[in-house]
């Protein structure tokens, strides 16, 4: 299973030269995998880390949803999406990445774009754009 940080830098937004819009899936219907192939350390977790390991790793995107959002991506916008791919199994459920600005400590904008007339992807993708960090500074890390 490999499953992928999704990303798109976009030039002179909001008085910033550069930020990074991460793409997400909001409310997959079905686990993108069963936990116990994406995380080692399962039996350590509590019930409430399991359900917060569950649900960021559902945030991410295979490989087949990443070429259909880029290709979706570049026709409607023009920009070109970027990809990471996140080592599974992850060591540690309870650090699971977060690319979808639910952290207490980001301020931002959200593009859902699944709700879209045109809209004709496979599972429904939103954007977040971390506006918290100052004008002009971003990181894609």
């Amino acid at each position: 299973m490999e499953l992928f940080r999704v990303y798109t830098v976009r030039e002179n937004y909001q008085d910033r030269d550069s930020v990074v819009v991460d793409w997400f899936c909001e409310n997959r219907k079905a686990p993108v995998a069963a936990l116990e192939l994406m995380v080692e350390n399962l039996v350590d977790l509590t019930a409430v880390e399991k359900t917060e390991a569950q649900t960021r790793l559902n945030q991410l995107l295979t490989s087949g949803e990443t070429d259909e959002l880029a290709q979706y991506i570049r026709a409607t916008t023009g920009f070109e999406v970027k990809r990471t791919r996140i080592d599974i199994p992850l060591p540690d459920g309870r650090k699971v990445p977060d690319f979808s600005g639910k952290s207490a400590s980001m301020e931002g904008e959200y593009f859902h774009i699944h709700e879209n007339s045109e809209y004709n992807l496979s599972i429904p993708i939103t954007g977040f754009v971390d506006l918290s960090e100052p004008p002009n500074t971003f990181s894609v890390a």
